[in-house]
């Protein structure tokens, strides 16, 4: 079997302030608009896609027939957001408060009553998104797993798209193309984690959130760490922020090899933080590591099925070394 090994790029200057995501689980609120409620897609649908200024992939949407608007797409986010400045210029009517629970902190918001959001041909209807400041956002909303969650979610980096599909067929679930790693994982509402992750042979649960700018593990993760490998090499420290505001110091370790299911990064830089998203995953007491942008940046496209419950890796532009 092949191994295919990425040298990772630092993150830059160790002051540099870094933006974590959404990942926000909305309590107190009436649930939300199903796939069921909303227009169906079809298959192989595409939404052009472009990068906001911290190299996110963005889509064009249109809330209530106006627009289009930037939103960042979310796969830590339970519920999809919209930027204060937006709503306010919609007119959207005003719902009731609700507690966000972000990646750094749990704050108390206002909600607006949406009709229609449409990216693409795909439209989510009737229903409540929190509104969070632009300043924090730094995109006009972002998409989370009520949007996106229920079916393939393609991130094109090549290509500059976002593709939305059906599920893929479980009977082709073993057809794996040879450019191509897939990785099986388990969860449930959207929150899928892969239990065949390594860290420096550091048996890790892990899960992909395209809101975060960097990889960051917990602490079990960098403890496991330091028992089996002794003192650990920190080039720095970054203040994290969340789009519900606060801020924390994360350290930034340098593992030699950050496993997945048929690939491996080299010199793969983490950082090191309790941030609250391990504790909604239920992962805080155990090693984990969140994949960010940074790290999924490396590959031509990164596909999360949902339904199926894998994620596949295309190694197109990636480095292919000796055998393992």
């Amino acid at each position: 079997m092949l191994r295919r090994v990425r040298r990772r790029e630092p993150f830059g200057a160790p002051s540099r302030r870094l933006m974590l995501g959404a990942g926000a689980a909305c309590l107190g609120m009436a649930p939300f608009s199903s796939w069921a409620d909303a227009t169906a897609p079809a298959k192989n649908d595409a939404v052009a896609a472009g990068t906001d200024s911290a190299q996110h992939l963005t889509v064009a949407v249109h809330v209530d027939g106006k627009g289009p608007f930037r939103f960042v797409v979310d796969t830590g986010a339970d519920r999809t957001v919209i930027a204060d400045d937006v709503a306010l210029a919609l007119g959207l009517p005003r719902g009731r408060l609700v507690n966000v629970e972000g990646i750094l902190r749990t704050i108390q918001t206002d909600t607006v009553e949406i009709g229609a959001m449409s990216f693409g041909p795909f439209t989510l209807a009737n229903f409540a998104a929190p509104v969070l400041p632009r300043a924090s956002l730094r995109a006009d909303g972002y998409l989370g797993l009520d949007a996106v969650g229920q079916g393939r979610v393609t991130l094109d980096f090549k290509g500059g798209r976002l593709l939305v599909e059906e599920p893929r067929p479980s009977f082709t679930a073993n057809l794996v193309p040879p450019n191509e790693a897939r990785v099986k994982v388990l969860g449930s509402r959207g929150h899928l984690r892969s239990v065949d992750c390594g860290v420096d042979g550091v048996a890790a649960a892990a899960f992909v959130d395209t809101g975060a700018e960097v990889s960051v593990g917990n602490s079990a993760l960098f403890r496991a760490l330091v028992d089996d490998h002794g003192a650990l090499f920190e080039p720095g420290v970054v203040p994290l922020s969340g789009v519900t505001g606060g801020e924390i110091d994360g350290r930034v370790t340098r593992a030699g090899r950050v496993r997945l299911t048929g690939f491996e990064f080299t010199t793969a830089e983490i950082v090191i933080a309790d941030i609250q998203i391990f504790d909604l995953w239920g992962l805080a007491e155990r090693p984990a590591l969140l994949i960010g942008m940074n790290y999924l940046r490396s590959f031509s496209s990164v596909s999360i099925d949902y339904g199926l419950k894998e994620l596949r890796f295309d190694f197109a532009s990636l480095l292919v070394a000796s055998r393992a």
